[in-house]
């Protein structure tokens, strides 16, 4: 049987030290990691030499680029499977990861020992986390079914609508919308109602949600007033 290649993306030195010492102790797996990772990032087609079984990215990645650079380097490698490492441990933020196309997330926080064996599951397309956060997702997914799927002309929107979609993120009322962008409140109101019938939405948090998992805005902290 072929050992599982590993590309590992970590811009912290000693921590990339760390994971490659384990890694190759392992004869089921051959590690193919790139310590200038950011010789990797910017790439258009993924280099001949490079064809991993499994991408393993730092989250300290994703607090910089934010989480369509798991799109990005999904389609860079696409028949890899990605697998998030780091010390991020909310809940809602790691199911954010897996909306956005992870199929693993390793706390560094966990022994150490259990990595290989985290990376050959994901690598057999199998989904390892914690379980709180994969059950999150789950329902997240579910609320998302009947929602049409991102990729036709008229699921892009305007810068307009757009900046609506970042404010709403931020948990923005209608009122609060209006008044920064100097129109009546019912003119928000009307681009919502258009966004909610194009995207088959019925609510802001269906709104939201679908807006997120497309990729069209990146999550922030707060959802608080959307709750309200």
């Amino acid at each position: 049987m072929k050992p599982l290649r590993v590309l590992l993306l970590e811009p912290d030195l000693w921590r990339y030290y760390g994971i490659r010492h384990i890694l190759r102790s392992d004869p089921e797996i051959e590690f193919l990691g790139e310590m200038e990772y950011n010789k990797i990032l910017p790439l258009r087609r993924s280099p001949e030499h490079l064809k991993p079984d499994v991408l393993m990215l730092s989250y300290i990645l994703l607090m910089d680029f934010k989480l369509p650079l798991l799109f990005r380097m999904g389609k860079l490698f696409p028949r890899a499977h990605i697998f998030v490492h780091g010390y991020e441990e909310r809940i809602d933020r790691i199911a954010a990861v897996f909306a956005a196309g992870a199929k693993g997330y390793f706390p560094l926080s966990s022994p150490p020992k259990d990595l290989p064996d985290a990376l050959k599951l994901v690598g057999k397309g199998l989904i390892w986390g914690p379980p709180d956060a994969v059950v999150l997702m789950i329902q997240q997914a579910r609320r998302q079914r009947g929602v049409k799927l991102w990729g036709s002309e008229k699921n892009l929107v305007t810068p307009y609508e757009l900046t609506i979609l970042k404010l709403l993120e931020k948990g923005t009322s209608n009122k609060e919308m209006a008044k920064d962008f100097g129109v009546a409140e019912v003119t928000v109101k009307s681009h919502l109602t258009k966004l909610y019938k194009r995207f088959n939405v019925c609510t802001r948090l269906q709104l939201l949600s679908y807006a997120i998992s497309h990729k069209l805005i990146v999550p922030q902290k707060s959802r608080d007033k959307l709750a309200s």
